[in-house]
């Protein structure tokens, strides 16, 4: 009889970094609320004057943790904090602490830096330093089953269709590193940079197919997986509907549209932005870790075990028609923000003059307006430094906002559909269902009201109240226009047509 997820997993030790990234804290949610794992190690670094312990401790409440912790609130003492940092030889964990891991039969590396505009040296030293420094660690861990490595699809960018396997890397990953020790100086190595990266439009996508190659030269010294998500955003089911991770990266973006910030977006009309719901991410690379494990029991594999997740097949809408609906069925004001500057809604465009325009007359003079009252008040301008770090966010993301990546969707989805029926890890309705309109709807008004909840910690009785000011700001926006209207008119009556 075929294993369970859950039976896989039953008493396992298990070491994670990157465990207070976006990915890491949703991989451990679902283990500890679905398998019954015995430990949970993660390597935490101190930061801003807290240590390991106190990070762990402030992660135990972080809100993924929600229903967790009202269903099984006894698993969160199965996390143990092991101070360290990827970037250090044997990830800098001593001997102590070592020997606690001396059981760890599974290793998931999701440590890294996800910036785009990350400096080489920094990117390199994390994404593929890091990531040479888990192996290493991992040749020690006499019982490991396999080691789980998060990259992404989009680390070969310079392709049109992204297969699941390992694709040959333009530069030697050994000479890249080597390179980091006899180029001391750093606005030399940022100079090099864009010769380097050919082919890439950021030092992100560039390191994580080096991290890549990395992986596929250790796969026959250890039992190794390559997991690449794409895009991933709020979650559909689990562990809440619409469950919105962080306020950075693409959920940051609807965030600032539902704060009347981000009024307009340069983006190709037919562009299928790859998008992975964490929830659905998640279940798959628990499903594609005992994949990897189960492949390797049969022998090493001739290739690298490469798994990815793609909405490219399921997912039929492309991003602007997403968008667009959300503004349609008015959903930015069923579940307005009570933090909001100016009425919610975004324009998207792919005319660069019609973008820019909109930039400046849509959010900067706004913000520059704003921001004088503020100093008028005595306060330090707040409204230009957000426009100027989301005008560059948007700026260093073009690359992907006109480029459609084909795939042939999530790997072995029909076989991971019909083993996880009916169990914990079940995705049947999400792929299924994935290209109706009312489910759209539904999934963006739950993430609508998450941000809401769980970024902007506000409460829903504020609601009401929240709408009505969005109504007051849209009805004093209608008469602003209809003014300026009015002014027109008359300037060309009275120049033109008197």
């Amino acid at each position: 009889m075929t294993q369970t997820l859950a039976e896989f997993f039953e008493d396992s030790e298990i070491f994670v970094t990157g465990g207070s990234g976006v990915v890491g804290k949703a991989l451990i949610e679902k283990l500890l609320r679905s398998c019954n794992v015995k430990r949970i190690y993660l390597l935490l670094r101190p930061r801003r004057q807290l240590n390991a312990e106190q990070r762990l401790a402030k992660l135990r409440n972080a809100k993924v943790f929600q229903v967790l912790r009202l269903q099984k609130p006894q698993e969160l003492n199965k996390l143990y904090a092991i101070p360290g940092d990827v970037s250090e030889p044997g990830l800098g964990i001593d001997e102590q602490h070592r020997q606690l891991l001396d059981n760890v039969s599974l290793l998931f590396h999701c440590a890294a830096t996800v910036r785009f505009d990350e400096p080489l040296r920094v990117a390199l030293q994390l994404n593929v330093g890091g990531t040479l420094e888990a192996l290493r660690f991992a040749e020690h861990l006499r019982k490991l089953r396999i080691f789980v490595h998060v990259s992404t699809f989009f680390s070969n960018p310079y392709l049109q269709r992204v297969e699941p396997k390992c694709y040959s890397s333009p530069m030697d990953w050994r000479m890249c590193l080597r390179m980091l020790h006899e180029i001391k100086d750093d606005n030399i190595l940022d100079t090099l940079t864009r010769k380097l990266i050919v082919g890439f439009p950021n030092t992100y996508t560039f390191t994580k197919n080096l991290a890549e190659s990395l992986i596929n030269d250790y796969r026959t010294r250890l039992p190794v997986i390559v997991y690449r998500p794409s895009i991933v955003l709020f979650a559909v089911t689990d562990p809440l509907p619409g469950y919105a991770p962080s306020l950075m990266g693409a959920m940051g973006l609807f965030s600032l549209v539902g704060a009347g910030l981000l009024k307009t977006v340069y983006i190709g009309r037919d562009v299928h932005l790859d998008i992975t719901p964490q929830d659905m991410g998640i279940k798959g690379m628990i499903y594609y870790t005992k994949c990897g494990y189960d492949a390797y029991r049969q022998g090493t594999p001739k290739e690298l075990l490469v798994y990815q997740t793609s909405s490219r097949n399921h997912i039929p809408f492309t991003f602007r028609r997403m968008a667009t609906h959300m503004d349609t069925m008015n959903l930015w004001y069923s579940g307005a923000f009570l933090k909001n500057l100016w009425v919610p809604g975004c324009h998207y465009t792919d005319n660069r003059f019609v973008y820019k325009f909109l930039v400046f007359t849509k959010q900067v003079l706004p913000a520059l307006f704003v921001d004088l009252l503020l100093r008028l008040c005595g306060r330090p301008p707040a409204i230009m430094p957000i426009m100027r770090k989301l005008y560059h966010t948007l700026e260093v993301m073009k690359p992907f906002m006109f480029n459609n990546y084909d795939s042939p969707g999530a790997t072995d989805l029909k076989r991971m559909l019909e083993q996880n029926r009916n169990t914990e890890f079940d995705l049947f309705d999400e792929y299924e269902y994935a290209h109706r309109t009312d489910r759209l709807t539904s999934a963006c008004s739950n993430m609508i009201q998450s941000i809401r909840h769980d970024l902007l910690n506000e409460d829903p009785s504020t609601l009401p109240r929240a709408k009505l000011l969005i109504s007051i700001k849209k009805a004093i926006y209608n008469v602003a226009r209809l003014f300026l209207l009015y002014k027109l008119l008359s300037w060309l009556w009275c120049h033109f047509l008197a």
